[in-house]
């Protein structure tokens, strides 16, 4: 049996391929979901609609009277489409792919914006993906942001995060049913009382977010009086970057930042990857407030904040591949024994200034049996005196790269 995984396209037969028409044409059963299979109505075969890899591989397994069987896929197969699970699944199966436009290609050709300055991102196939992902980061660094939904009861709750972080100078494109006979494509700004069916938006939509003003904030260190501080204790900006140095980040980090102040750490770590998740435990409230007006200005939704005192705040986060501590409420051995127990591979980083603070960072890492590379930084910075320049020394810091010792390191 051959098998065909076919890209419909938009979903009307104008953007349905010469090479999609010829294989629906010889396909003895046709296998998808609802929508997708009214677009083949008109050919009278056998149909069975489902989209489970697993359930339509037990249904071919059960069929082998079909010669072709004929997989129907919105959009193009290479974008969040099922076909990667299909054809995992359908291991031993005779496997053609056949491409479709997606609704990414569609909607950039349509409003003229090139696809190569466009970012994209999917909120697809998660009820409360507002609560678990970020995308005002991606649309603050970006001149056009693409934005997979679930459906059109989606747009609000967008426009209000993005107005919630500092984004209502924003334009929107919507668009609604691309690709068929009603289709509609509406702009317009950053609204929180969109009425989309007053403005006959129907599903399936898409969205184009436009940025008149990206910040590329990306790998930028910040200076300290850009953010909001009070009187909470705040990591200065030449220690700060010393620390998300010796964090070493990566793309997809998972960091726990804590005792996070004003949240300076959190908001410079944010920006080292989109995708980097930063949970920043605070246990003082009017920390909490600060963190979140920096994490609003700063455009920083991958930031979530955690209103509580390590290691008990710990507890049903995400495991972490890194820890800051900039304080520890005389927690730390237990705040350290509770990051190794989530992931004995973590890296943390200990910042202390106070004598008595390194020297309980040097008992913890000689209990238990830790790595260690230790930093003491003396800064400097210069102050007007008059027509004089004074140099101002700031409190001495000693920074801890902390991680579990090697194997060939414990049988030494």
């Amino acid at each position: 049996m051959k098998v065909y995984l076919i890209g419909l396209g938009m979903g009307d037969n104008k953007t349905l391929t010469a090479e999609a028409a010829d294989a629906i044409k010889t396909a003895d059963v046709f296998i998808g979901a609802k929508r997708m299979l009214e677009a083949v109505a008109e050919y009278g075969r056998p149909v069975f609609t489902e989209y489970a890899a697993d359930r339509i591989k037990e249904y071919l397994d059960a069929h082998d009277e079909y010669e072709n069987a004929a997989v129907l896929l919105s959009g193009d197969i290479s974008f969040y489409s099922g076909a990667k699970k299909l054809r995992d699944a359908l291991e031993g199966y005779e496997i053609i792919n056949i491409p479709g436009v997606s609704s990414y290609s569609y909607m950039c050709g349509r409003l003229g914006i090139d696809i190569t300055e466009t970012a994209f991102v999917s909120l697809h196939g998660d009820s409360d993906y507002f609560h678990k992902r970020s995308f005002c980061n991606i649309v603050r660094d970006s001149k056009y942001t693409f934005v997979l939904l679930n459906d059109l009861n989606d747009i609000n709750p967008l426009m209000s995060q993005l107005g919630s972080y500092g984004l209502e100078g924003c334009g929107i494109h919507i668009g609604s049913r691309l690709g068929y006979a009603d289709e509609n494509i509406m702009s317009t700004q950053i609204s929180y009382m969109f009425d989309a069916e007053n403005e006959g938006i129907k599903n399936p939509v898409s969205v184009i977010v436009e940025n008149p003003s990206p910040l590329n904030l990306l790998g930028k260190h910040l200076r300290d009086d850009e953010f909001a501080r009070d009187k909470v204790p705040m990591t200065k900006e030449c220690v700060r970057a010393l620390v998300v140095a010796k964090l070493n980040l990566d793309s997809d980090s998972v960091l726990y930042d804590i005792g996070a102040g004003t949240g300076s750490v959190s908001v410079e770590a944010s920006l080292v990857s989109h995708d980097i998740k930063v949970y920043a435990i605070e246990k003082r409230p009017e920390g909490y407030v600060l963190i979140n007006s920096n994490r609003c200005k700063f455009g920083c939704d991958n930031i979530m904040i955690i209103n509580g005192e390590a290691p008990a705040a710990m507890e049903y986060l995400p495991a972490p591949t890194h820890v800051f501590i900039g304080g520890s409420g005389g927690k730390l051995m237990e705040t350290v024994k509770c990051a190794l127990e989530k992931n004995p591979s973590v890296r943390i980083v200990i910042n202390t200034v106070a004598l008595n603070s390194a020297a309980e960072a040097m008992r913890v890492i000689r209990e238990l049996n830790l790595d260690s590379e230790i930093t003491s930084v003396n800064i400097a910075k210069s102050k007007k005196a008059g027509d004089y320049d004074m140099m101002v020394g700031q409190n001495p810091v000693y920074i801890f790269s902390v991680t579990k010792k090697s194997e060939e390191a414990e049988n030494e």
